[in-house]
């Protein structure tokens, strides 16, 4: 590991957390994950031998530790967790400074899944598994659906409907999905302009009650208001009140 040879805490600190890919691994740790599978599907462009070797370092430095049970897992210990504040900070200022239109080297759909599949809140969904599908537009000749299996004790990603009824259904390019959902920062009544593919997508009768356990944005359900707009039940839904 390079150094930059300064006293400057900051520049020592660096030289622990500054290698490429180890910031990126404590977001990951300080959002729950705690296997090293789990934890490549939420940085799905790091190598497994970087991956390990990131944890290493990490472990030796006394930031996570590592349990063995059936089968090895990793923890932030205090000095780990404390990096929480500093991972806010900036990530808020990436918000606030840096430009919103991504290149298509930055579009992960990969990423964004996983990242949707973990701030669902189970405790508002049902007992009886259902599926909620995302249709990414611009991934169909890849194969873009996605599907998330949905139930109070399992929240899954899967490739294939497992076999339950679909209840939600989501249609987007990635790009405006990313923009909407990950950063923030394209409300919904632009969202859907700026959607190309504009056929409205199948949802179930439980839509409103569904869409409540989804990821939160500001404190809103931030996929709610595009689901409820179109359609629930068959029949168009009161349009919600948004900015653009």
């Amino acid at each position: 590991m390079k150094s930059y040879g300064q006293f400057c805490s900051i520049a020592r600190a660096l030289d622990l957390v500054g290698e490429r890919w180890t910031l990126l691994v404590i977001r990951e740790l300080l959002c729950g994950t705690v296997r090293f599978n789990d934890l490549r599907r939420g940085v799905p462009r790091i190598s497994r031998t970087m991956l390990a070797a990131r944890l290493r370092a990490l472990c030796d430095a006394g930031l996570v530790t590592r349990a063995r049970g059936e089968g090895p897992s990793y923890s932030l210990t205090e000095a780990g967790r404390e990096l929480a504040g500093t991972i806010r900070e900036l990530g808020t200022w990436g918000q606030r400074w840096l430009p919103r239109d991504l290149p298509p080297s930055e579009l992960d759909s990969d990423a964004l899944l996983w990242d949707i599949r973990r701030r669902v809140r189970r405790e508002l969904l049902p007992e009886v598994p259902i599926v909620m599908r995302i249709e990414l537009a611009d991934e169909r000749p890849r194969g873009g659906d996605r599907f998330l299996l949905l139930r109070r004790d399992e929240v899954s990603l899967c490739a294939h409907n497992p076999g339950f009824p679909e209840e939600l259904h989501v249609r987007a390019p990635v790009q405006i999905l990313t923009a909407w959902l990950a950063r923030g920062h394209l409300a919904v009544a632009r969202a859907l302009r700026r959607n190309d593919d504009r056929r409205p997508p199948r949802v179930g009768a439980r839509v409103p009650d569904l869409v409540r356990a989804l990821p939160v944005r500001r404190g809103r359900p931030c996929l709610a208001a595009w689901l409820v707009r179109i359609s629930y039940s068959g029949a168009p839904a009161p349009r919600p009140r948004v900015r653009s």
